[in-house]
């Protein structure tokens, strides 16, 4: 079970990857401080302002928005681990294009590449994840995801170091294409297929078997009987719902579900962890008036620390709770924001230390709650019938405002320079009251969980309309027979 969870969260390290891959090289690539002799056939450079530069980072979004639509039909037609498949291909082709690209728009077309294959391959991973655990291990198999994404982001910084030359930036788009091409081999290999959609695909045999090999040798009987009677269920009451069922509210309950999960995805983003990570050296250079050397440090700092803070979610996500942690993310966000903004419009020379401690609790904060619990929650809160649309639209939100972020930054720092955290620290604020009033807690619960109470919930009403039925009865033949 954890070596096939972390086989399908090797896509959580490419995204990481492809994420924070820009931040180093930018000024190498865009304005050619290494020189412009070509290396090659290709060129060593290319030259860009910075808002163009934001738009092939934003392309990259854009991509994962379109996967993440599209995973909604992969997922329906294929299996989770075909989907993880067609997903590296889509990787694949992208990071190498982008690394032999010889215009702009040759390199934005690989990131947007890059960006169908993170769409498909998050939405995918979190689902597979979440079908292979037990409920007590799902929490922690949930952060997978989540830490190799950090550690992809951490390592491309640490190459970003070394690689950030006209001879050498194409490499840091080749190398996750090259882990995308190992992942395709160990997924076709070595792990085995979830057996819950193998029972929706009615392939109970090898269900069993899947399920067998994930638990080593556990008695599964119960565990298989619980799939095989939710299955029964699902197969007999709720044909699969679409994301215009949702959108159309034909299950109150499921669309309530599934806004939840939107929100949370897109608390994913717009807590301010794009500019963090994307353009956190550009960002700390300026605050820290021209000190490159200090706003490298810092953001690996950060990126290190990303590492370690889903190390503590992971410890706490049964104690604290994914509600808990997701408020604890959001007040810290809120709070470092505001120790940014203060630490950047003063004296550097006496509130630098004020920017650099902001800088690095909200990227802690941020990755034990903000960033690990939005990849979980769907396959938690949502019904099989409706897994597919509803975490199609959750990804897709978080796509979505990754591109609106990353895109309207430049304008954003450009026009409000050292005062441009303070917008988050109001996003944060009302992203901590919506989890305060309408998240609710999910740690422990199995999957089949929201399928079961409601059907005993119904069991419970017909038997309390024939208790009264039976009352009535017995008042009115009461009334009859004499005392």
């Amino acid at each position: 079970m954890v070596w096939c969870g972390c086989v399908a969260a090797i896509s959580g390290f490419n995204i990481g990857w492809h994420i924070g891959v820009p931040n180093m090289p930018q000024a190498v690539i865009t304005r050619c401080i290494d020189g412009t002799t070509s290396v090659g056939a290709l060129p060593a450079c290319l030259p860009m302002d910075e808002f163009t530069w934001g738009y092939t980072i934003g392309a990259f979004s854009i991509g994962g928005f379109f996967g993440s639509i599209a995973s909604m039909y992969t997922n329906t037609w294929y299996s989770r681990r075909m989907n993880l498949l067609i997903a590296g291909a889509w990787l694949i082709a992208g990071g190498i294009l982008s690394s032999c690209a010889t215009n702009t728009i040759m390199y934005a077309l690989g990131r947007a590449l890059v960006g169908i294959g993170s769409g498909m391959s998050g939405a995918s991973s979190a689902i597979y994840v979440s079908e292979i655990s037990t409920n007590k291990s799902r929490g922690a198999m949930g952060t997978l995801f989540e830490l190799f994404l950090n550690l992809g982001i951490l390592l491309t910084q640490v190459c970003g170091m070394h690689l950030s030359t006209r001879s050498t930036w194409r490499l840091l788009w080749g190398i996750p294409s090259f882990i995308a091409a190992l992942q395709c081999l160990l997924l076709y290999f070595t792990v085995v297929e979830s057996p819950r959609r193998l029972c929706a695909d009615k392939e109970y045999d090898k269900a069993r078997v899947a399920l067998q090999m994930l638990r080593q040798g556990a008695a599964i009987d119960d565990e298989f009987a619980d799939l095989m009677a939710s299955h029964q269920h699902t197969a007999d009451h709720t044909p699969r719902m679409t994301i215009w069922d949702i959108l159309s509210v034909k299950d109150r309950s499921v669309s309530w579900n599934t806004l939840i999960v939107v929100v949370l995805q897109a608390y994913n983003q717009i807590c301010g962890i794009g500019p963090m990570v994307v353009y956190s050296v550009g960002f700390l250079t300026k605050v820290f008036q021209g000190d490159v050397a200090l706003a490298i440090d810092v953001s690996l700092a950060n990126a290190a620390g990303t590492v370690v803070s889903t190390v503590v979610a992971l410890v706490l996500m049964h104690r604290v709770g994914r509600r808990g942690l997701m408020l604890i993310s959001l007040v810290g966000t809120c709070l470092s924001s505001v120790l940014m903004v203060i630490g950047s419009t003063g004296d550097l020379q006496t509130l630098g230390p004020v920017v650099v401690a902001g800088a690095v609790i909200f990227t802690f904060t941020y990755t034990f709650g903000c960033g690990v619990i939005p990849w979980m929650i769907a396959p938690e809160l949502l019904p099989m019938h409706a897994l597919d649309a509803g975490s199609a639209l959750g990804s897709g939100s978080n796509w979505i405002f990754n591109f609106i972020i990353n895109t309207a930054w430049p304008f954003m720092n450009a026009g409000l320079g050292q005062y441009s955290f303070i917008v988050f620290v109001a996003i944060n604020f009302v992203g901590f009251v919506f989890v305060a009033l309408f998240m609710p807690e999910t740690t422990g619960r199995s999957l089949d969980e929201k399928i079961n109470s409601r059907t005993v919930s119904i069991v419970s009403s017909v038997m309390e309309d024939m208790d009264m039925e039976a009352k009535e009865m017995k008042t009115k033949k009461g009334g009859i027979i004499p005392p």
